[in-house]
């Protein structure tokens, strides 16, 4: 998803800058998205002190990088269930083979918030992607299709090593057009800018430090792919750029390589370090609200977990008037859930689970969360007139 957000530099300035693809579960998603509005230059900071340049791009042989790195180049393509996301629909972005057998690593924002990723790999067509595990605050994914074999990977190359003025070409699904992807030429022209991104709203600020700049022209939907020197090594991961009609417009922001492919490489291993997520949530399938809120808000505009630890919205004012008992009234149902499965109706209330009362959507999500997919959970539910017992099987649910 394309995030308006302000970034600041050493160098002093503050720009409108965007993350370049993906989806939140928060917002609707579609690549391309609006570019947001001119900035204004700021004061010096001394947090940073990156070097910079303006010189003209060195020579390069962009065609030659291009054939020589676009076979192991991939889309993203992310699809959000409308009820969890509000309305959201999916997102597009990039993605880069790391191994033989389709291990994938691409931005986290760009599978956040997802319930199904696809990924097109040139000449091998359109395949279905699990989430195996990601760095949510240095914004690293890794994602794998299953049933290929013998894919072209790309070469990893010292990020350490990159100048200023190095020559670079940046390859990607630019604005999720999908087919031949978008090949851009230009320099480093700075290194170790920081930048704090947020979402449209100003909410969800992530902070992301030691990146690489280039004026590469780079779009929504580049997220996760190659930006790659003049002997076809990825020397950093796009992510974000300022955005159109701001100052330093063609300004882009990648993750450097040996980050990234470090990362990668820690959680392709499964290794058990602070900050990694693996696998997708446990999900039940259920948006609640305490019924105390319930009967305080009669037109049902309340918030409640979907049992994993997001959030959803009861526009309908369903609900029972006057709850029977302390507990959380059900306010939607995802369809395909567990919850679904078993039978439990926008309306009802949720007493008990597995013979333990509870009455706040925390309580619930706390014990969702301490079962795994594929374990069952016995629901405690008043239907208005009486209570009834029904067995619950949990599933799993979009990408954190």
């Amino acid at each position: 998803m394309k995030k308006t957000s302000v970034f600041a530099s050493g160098a002093g300035c503050a720009l409108a800058a965007a993350l370049l693809g993906g989806s939140l579960a928060s917002t609707a998603v579609a690549a391309p998205a609006t570019a947001a509005g001119p900035a204004k230059l700021a004061r010096p900071h001394a947090t940073t002190h990156p070097t910079e340049a303006t010189a003209a791009p060195a020579a390069i042989n962009t065609a030659a990088v291009a054939k020589a790195v676009e076979p192991a180049v991939v889309d993203v393509n992310t699809v959000l269930d409308p009820l969890e996301g509000g309305g959201a629909t999916g997102g597009a972005g990039t993605g880069m083979i790391v191994s033989p057998d389709g291990e994938i690593v691409t931005n986290n924002h760009v599978v956040s918030g997802a319930d199904r990723i696809a990924v097109t790999i040139p000449g091998h067509g359109t395949h279905q992607a699990t989430f195996v595990g990601s760095d949510p605050t240095k914004d690293i994914a890794v994602i794998k299709v299953t049933g290929v074999s013998n894919l072209p990977t790309v070469t990893w190359g010292n990020s350490s090593a990159v100048q200023v003025g190095t020559p670079v070409v940046a390859i990607g699904n630019a604005l999720g057009l999908g087919g031949e992807p978008t090949v851009t030429q230009g320099i480093i022209s700075a290194t170790g800018r920081t930048i704090t991104a947020a979402d449209q709203t100003g909410a969800n600020p992530e902070t992301l430090h030691g990146l690489l700049q280039t004026d590469a022209p780079i779009a929504p939907g580049n997220s996760g792919g190659p930006l790659v020197n003049a002997s076809d090594q990825v020397v950093a991961m796009d992510t974000a750029a300022a955005s159109a009609g701001s100052v330093g417009a063609s300004l882009g922001f990648a993750i450097p390589s040996n980050r990234v492919r470090t990362i990668a490489g820690e959680i392709a291993a499964h290794e058990h370090l602070p900050g990694l997520v693996y696998g997708r949530p446990t999900f039940l399938g259920v948006a609640v609200v305490s019924s105390s809120q319930a009967t305080s808000n009669p037109f049902g505009l309340g918030f409640g977990s979907f049992g994993f630890g997001s959030f959803g919205v009861n526009p309908f004012g369903l609900g029972p008037s006057t709850p029977t008992k302390p507990g959380l009234v059900v306010e939607a149902v995802d369809p395909g859930s567990g919850a679904a499965n078993a039978g439990l109706q926008a309306g009802e209330e949720i007493t008990a689970v597995d013979g333990t009362a509870v009455s706040t959507p925390a309580a619930l999500s706390k014990v969702v969360k301490s079962h795994k997919p594929g374990q069952e959970l016995t629901l405690t539910v008043y239907t208005g007139s009486a209570a009834e017992t029904i067995h619950a099987r949990l599933g799993q649910g979009p990408v954190d």
